[in-house]
């Protein structure tokens, strides 16, 4: 069944890029020797959010390429990936330019030395061939450091749309096998049942295909067995509550797994269930398609971006606040308070100014299979 609008995707994409600011905040705070508050599970989730995306990411894609098949009879890779450029690409070499710029030109001149630990050349090559998760899990690279989810994404998209394609008729299989073979080969890496060096190691550790094949499989299942699922005890009140609470309980309190692999595995799941429960089921539990949220939501991949480079300039700000006694409690409420705020004004105007440019080209060229939540 092809859904012409998903509602509620754009407050949960908000959330999960709320939750990633909030942690990079927490992260710069304890740098800066304010401790307050750095252990609350609520301020450290920054990572379980990006998880988040990958379920998403995995889900949107997938559905969106069996409408095309649905459709056209196949999936034109070429347009695929010209809708993934349009939409990536600007802002995300936007922020390798001035990162570049502000940390391998500007900082060596102010410090009188390196920022990076690779020189220009080898950097930018990364950054450009799109593994900025390798660049990032082993080198330090500042406020370039949250693009290596969008390294892990692009990686995906690599294979994932001429997988779609080749397996066009076999599609329920091929995802159920790339279930079992993503999931399988990240638990051995994992676990170091397959020795690679060490750099290698942490670059695969990114690589977190499983959230995503999780997501294409209820992609799948929203398209080819909806009318089955809304009548499911999946979609019953009682099962999204259980669902909703664990992924509270999880971000609020934590619990003791919380950190296992298993867990996070789990997690892929219960956020692919989330994902169904909020945008399709005619029982939802909650409604969270709220015209602000999704406005936020709207803007989530600039919020995502840019906020480390408002995090470098409230990292600068903080001392001289020190030095006026004013109560750390007090920096603390300020410090998230500026960082999501001035986060979100940056997205709003790089959204209406650069990225909705590219956005109407993106369009265009999706007119004939856009899903509007995509």
């Amino acid at each position: 069944m092809q859904f012409k609008y998903l509602p509620g995707l754009n407050s949960l994409r908000f959330f999960a890029a709320f939750f990633v600011v909030i942690s990079h905040a927490n992260i710069s705070l304890h740098k800066l020797g304010i401790y307050t508050l750095s252990n609350l599970a609520f301020l450290n989730r920054g990572g379980d959010a990006v998880d988040f995306f990958f379920s998403l990411s995995g889900f949107l894609i997938t559905y969106l390429l069996i409408g095309e098949i649905h459709k056209t009879r196949t999936v034109s890779i070429r347009q695929f990936y010209l809708r993934r450029v349009f939409r990536i690409w600007p802002l995300y070499f936007l922020i390798v330019a001035i990162g570049f710029f502000l940390l391998g030109y500007v900082y060596p001149k102010m410090y009188h030395q390196p920022f990076f630990g690779f020189t220009i050349p080898e950097g930018l090559l990364m950054f450009i061939l799109f593994v900025p998760n390798y660049a990032a899990k082993n080198f330090t690279v500042g406020l370039l450091n949250p693009l290596w989810s969008i390294g892990v994404e692009e990686q995906f998209y690599l294979f994932w749309a001429p997988m779609v394609k080749i397996f066009r008729n076999y599609l329920k299989g091929m995802i159920v096998f790339f279930l079992f073979v993503s999931t399988g080969f990240y638990v051995l890496i994992y676990n170091q049942f397959i020795k690679v060096p060490n750099n290698w190691e942490m670059f695969l550790l990114t690589q977190k295909f499983y959230a995503m094949a999780i997501g294409a499989a209820f992609g799948y299942l929203l398209y080819h067995n909806f009318e089955w699922y809304n009548k499911s005890f999946l979609a019953s009140k009682p099962v999204q509550i259980v669902v909703l609470a664990i992924i509270v309980g999880h971000y609020i309190i934590g619990f003791p797994f919380s950190e296992m692999l298993a867990f996070k595995i789990l997690l892929a799941v219960l956020y692919s269930l989330l994902i169904l429960n909020v945008s399709a089921v005619t029982n939802k539990l909650i409604n969270i398609e709220v015209p602000s949220l999704s406005y936020l939501g709207v803007i989530s991949y600039g919020i995502y971006m840019y906020h480390m480079l408002v995090d470098y300039v409230l990292r600068m700000l903080v001392p001289r606040l020190q030095g006026l006694q004013i109560p750390s409690v007090i920096i603390i409420i300020a410090y998230y308070l500026l960082l999501l705020t001035g986060a979100i004004i940056v997205a709003g105007i790089s959204y209406k100014y650069f990225e909705k440019y590219f956005l109407q080209i993106k369009d265009r060229l999706h007119a004939q299979t856009k899903i509007v939540a995509v």
